[in-house]
């Protein structure tokens, strides 16, 4: 209660102080350049204008922030967190506290759906990317299945974002380092534009070691990556444009078997570490067609992403995989239903095979266990209608008013399991709308329902979950944690509200200075929650001669009736000549309703702040990043049943400092300098029982021309 009522007295001392700024003087505000959202609506939206909360990280975000990996890209996003600990192996994203398969992610319209319980999700370079957009909270009614927590997009590089001319070739060229894991990075991109040609080929290579912690010890790492994209579009005609994509990840690590966490291995004791090879390739061809008529505006997406975990232990014989491709096909067209684009309907749909391997060479049979053969369909279709009324009512300003709804189907199959087939089908709707009586105020309120289609590895566990020694008999006699397939998971479904506003100035303090603030309030009541239960329990057999059979219990995959989330949001921005100020605020909480246990991947309420300093006279700026976060404790049910504390972590600031400079008699150079966690900080993001990365010292030399 304490840290809600704190949250109210910031959004409310933000939003008067925006008012304040604004007052005469200022009667006649000019509204500030506006930034779009594409993944929102599947249409390009202003992000002011849009009934909900999404973050766009553009091209010069991307260059000024410098990531090694994705967390460091989305560190500062609301509501997003990693969860798996530092190794860049065991990220694993959440939005509003869903994680795993609610999280959606896209590269270049291409879902990514490998997922798994201790390697990571993100197989992609940042170097190469154009944006990024996360669009927080439920979004089935646009994607079906894996949207519940909401979508992670990204967009790579064309030529036409390198080049500074209209057409011509180029390159660009970079060298980087981080001394937290003795990081080197090299990259090169070459870009050429012609006409309607527009071609990119990049690569990058990273080679890093053991991360230094905050907490003073050394978590074993050690990762060699190559990444790559060929990227290709031309323009037919007016109307119709070809793009080809294609992205290559390569990542080689020495680590423990399981990434996450604080994980480690002893080169001297056979299997306690593995070779472990990530091979991600990801391919789109997209068509856009559109003609001289207000009916046709559409996109057709063609794509495969394959995606292979192979581990081979240090010592032994044994390899384990874990393989997923996904075959995929979506389809937007949107129509212009009056001359002033007002009326807007948007129909869809999409079609999508995942097929899944998992191999252990040491098991009988040759399975992984925990990784069933099976594959999963979904075909989905969906209308959206985009409205915009001036004066509705007779009331001054606009109402936007977007109604959407998508049927979806889906089947999943084991082929190794004497199991029946698992089909479902679900309709999701969403009503959202925003209005505005003045141009610099926005109030926006949405009703979603969701749902997440339980996939082939919770629907059909079975094999070895783990192994230790006999409680009685020791090594090396061990017993087993088995998993057990539930073929009678349900799928699961969520209602989710959101009310909110947003505000929009010029001109508040300086001539050409711009003001914006977003804040909501949003609340999903979640039924069938899909979650992993481990019954730990040794057989009363294990503590009687002969002291077999004996096991350590079993683990599979259970709905929970009844769940709840709820949080806040808030994003801030001040931008002048001189000087850049964004600050964001989340609050994350949830709770099984049954037990009253906590739930999901929750975080300590937090802020983060950017500050930027421009000087124009030295083609220079500076900048501080600063995030902090509250003490955080976790609820959970005990060996009794009882509620009790499992989990505490103290607060924490963290303060990074950056650099840019851009020297005029160094044409095409620039040279980024930073200092991360400057006070060297101990803390955790989400409990692993594992430090974060301590103080880390970056440089990156970026040389680009066109020739």
């Amino acid at each position: 209660m304490y840290s809600r009522t704190r949250t109210a007295v910031l959004v409310a001392a933000v939003a008067q102080a925006s008012l304040a700024l604004a007052q005469p003087g200022n009667e006649d505000p000019q509204p500030r350049l506006e930034e779009v959202t594409v993944y929102g609506t599947s249409n390009a939206t202003s992000l002011f204008e849009y009934p909900g909360q999404v973050s766009v990280i553009d091209r010069d975000a991307i260059d000024n922030i410098v990531p090694s990996t994705m967390s460091d890209l989305l560190r500062d996003v609301p509501s997003v967190e990693f969860s798996g600990g530092p190794r860049r192996t065991g990220e694993s994203p959440a939005i509003r506290g869903r994680g795993g398969d609610n999280v959606l992610i896209l590269i270049d319209g291409a879902r990514q759906s490998f997922s798994s319980a201790h390697d990571g999700r993100f197989f992609v370079e940042p170097e190469l990317l154009r944006s990024a957009e996360v669009v927080r909270g439920p979004a089935s009614s646009l994607y079906g299945s894996g949207a519940v927590g909401g979508v992670m997009a990204f967009e790579t590089l064309d030529a036409a974002d390198l080049l500074r001319g209209d057409s011509g070739f180029g390159g660009r060229f970079r060298a980087g380092y981080q001394d937290v894991n003795e990081e080197t990075n090299l990259g090169a991109t070459l870009y050429y534009k012609e006409g309607g040609l527009d071609l990119l080929g990049s690569y990058s290579w990273r080679d890093s070691g053991d991360i230094e912690l905050g907490s003073g010890d050394t978590l074993g790492s050690d990762d060699d990556i190559d990444s790559a994209l060929l990227k290709g579009s031309y323009a037919v005609s007016d109307s119709l444009e070809l793009e080809a994509s294609y992205t290559l990840f390569r990542n080689t690590a020495l680590e423990p078997n399981n990434g996450q966490g604080i994980n480690e291995g002893d080169p001297a004791d056979p299997g306690t570490l593995v070779d472990k090879d990530i091979d991600a390739d990801s391919y789109s061809l997209t068509a856009r067609f559109a003609p001289e008529t207000p009916w046709v505006d559409s996109t057709l997406t063609l794509y495969r992403s394959e995606t292979a975990v192979d581990e081979a232990e240090i010592g032994t014989s044994r390899r384990v995989l874990r393989d997923i491709d996904t075959d995929g096909v979506t389809f937007r067209n949107a129509s212009r239903l009056d001359s002033d684009n007002n009326h807007r309907l948007t129909i869809g749909g999409d079609w999508y095979n995942d097929a899944q391997k998992g191999r252990d060479n040491a098991a009988d049979d040759g399975l992984r266990g925990g990784v069933p053969n099976g594959d999963s369909d979904f075909l989905g279709v969906f209308v959206q209608l985009e409205s915009s009324f001036q004066r509705p009512l007779g009331l001054p300003g606009e109402l936007l008013i977007i109604p959407a709804v998508r049927y979806d189907s889906y089947e999943s199959e084991a082929d190794d399991l004497d199991s029946e087939d698992v089909d479902d089908d679900a309709v999701s709707p969403r009503l959202a709308m925003s209005y505005g009586p003045v141009d610099w105020f926005r109030g926006f309120a949405s009703y979603a329902e969701g749902f997440r289609a339980p996939s082939v590895n919770e629907t059909f566990l079975s094999g070895t979950h783990f192994s230790l020694p006999h409680p009685v008999l020791g090594p090396p006699v061990f017993i087993t944690n088995e998993f057990v397939p539930n073929p009678d998971l349900s799928a699961e479904t969520s209602e989710s509200i959101e009310l909110g506003f947003a505000l929009d100035f010029a001109d508040v303090v300086s001539s050409g200075d711009q003001v914006s603030l977003k804040t909501s309030y949003y609340r999903s009541d979640i039924e069938d929650l899909i979650d992993l239960s481990v019954d730990f329990a040794f057989d009363r057999t294990c503590f009687a001669p002969p002291f077999a059979p004996c096991s350590a219990g079993t683990s599979f995959s259970q709905n929970i009736a009844s769940a709840e989330i709820d949080g806040y949001e808030l994003e801030a921005r001040y931008d002048s000549e001189r000087f850049l100020a964004v600050m964001a605020y989340s609050s994350i909480d949830g709770e099984n309703n049954d037990s009253g246990a906590d739930l999901g991947v929750l975080t300590p309420d937090r802020v983060n702040v950017d500050l930027r300093w421009r000087l124009p006279a030295w083609d220079a700026a500076l900048g501080s990043r600063i995030q902090y976060a509250d003490s955080f404790s976790r609820v959970a049910e005990g060996p009794t049943g009882d509620l009790e504390t499992i989990e505490r972590r103290g607060s924490y600031t963290l303060v990074d400092l950056y650099a840019t400079w851009q020297p005029s008699f160094m044409p095409g150079w620039r040279i980024d300098a930073g200092v991360n966690n400057v006070a060297d900080e101990d803390y955790e993001r989400v409990f692993e029982g594992v430090s974060e990365p301590g103080r880390n010292l970056r440089l990156a030399l970026t040389w680009q021309a066109d020739f």
